[in-house]
């Protein structure tokens, strides 16, 4: 059993799912569905409660001896990969066994809409209209985040940023930006493999980027509906929200949130992410 993690960190629906499959693809060969991924890579808030206070559940170990985010490399014995998006902070779970982390980024305004999209998922494939949307991004904006991710201990969006980011850490964080994997997957995966799996070829990272894509995962999305199989993609409560069309891989696409916001609530979105949002080149 390990003790020692590496995470693949991020605020809601900034991309870490993409990065998961990513990652598990380059670890454990090409995957066939979210349940498969689940078992590879766990998400922490998917654990029962009461496993959080004991020791970190068996699952699988990354071969190698070392991760490395940059020019750092932090030795020593293997360490698992897990998903999360609690900000960080000393009431992470397993923060004790923290080896390095992979965080995710997105520009703001497109984690907005995704949310949106998402929260709305969750609630049966409830009103999507302009107007539930505008009264969303109220909110968010208000909260600077969605305020249901605060309460569940994910922070705001700039506490969850900054908690991963711009704290100084005695492990090495490895940042991701979302718009930079649609412009060169190829280049953030080998990024990633020098955390995960240094060593890697780039006809492996190339297969796992591959196997990663957007069409790939909407596939196996729709496969996971089709066979009802347990998993990211598919729950029994989700039914209703499926049935009305709404999917997890929705467009995966950059711009989308700003293109939905008004000029004003753009403006007032950075304007309350400022400055981090400005230091990470959205605006």
């Amino acid at each position: 059993m390990t003790n020692r993690i590496v995470w693949i960190a991020s605020y809601p629906k900034s991309g870490n799912t993409w990065v998961r499959f990513l990652a598990a693809n380059l670890l454990y060969g090409r995957q066939e569905s979210a349940a498969s991924l689940g078992e590879r890579i766990p998400d922490v808030h998917e654990l029962p409660a009461a496993t959080l206070s004991e020791p970190i559940p068996d699952i699988p170990e990354l071969s190698g001896a070392s991760v490395d985010a940059t020019t750092a490399s932090a030795a020593g014995p293997p360490a698992a990969v897990m998903k999360t998006h609690f900000a960080f902070s000393p009431a992470l779970p397993y923060v004790e066994c923290t080896a390095a982390a992979i965080y995710v980024v997105r520009d703001p305004a497109d984690v907005l809409a995704s949310n949106f999209f998402y929260s709305r998922r969750s609630a049966g494939g409830s009103d999507v209209s302009p107007e539930a949307f505008g009264a969303y991004a109220e909110a968010f904006i208000e909260h600077r985040g969605d305020p249901r991710w605060r309460e569940l201990g994910m922070g705001s969006w700039p506490e969850n940023v900054a908690g991963w980011l711009n704290a100084s850490h005695p492990f090495p964080v490895l940042r991701i930006r979302y718009e930079d994997m649609i412009a060169d997957a190829l280049t953030a995966g080998r990024s990633i493999a020098r955390v995960l799996k240094p060593g890697s070829v780039d006809a492996e990272i190339a297969e796992a980027v591959g196997n990663s894509s957007f069409q790939r995962m909407r596939d196996i999305e729709r496969a996971d509906i089709r066979h009802q199989r347990i998993g990211i993609f598919y729950k029994p409560y989700l039914q209703a929200s499926i049935d009305s069309g709404s999917r997890f891989m929705r467009r995966g696409l950059s711009g989308d949130g700003a293109a939905r916001l008004s000029a004003d609530q753009r403006r007032r979105l950075y304007a309350a992410l400022a400055p981090l949002s400005s230091e990470l080149g959205y605006s």
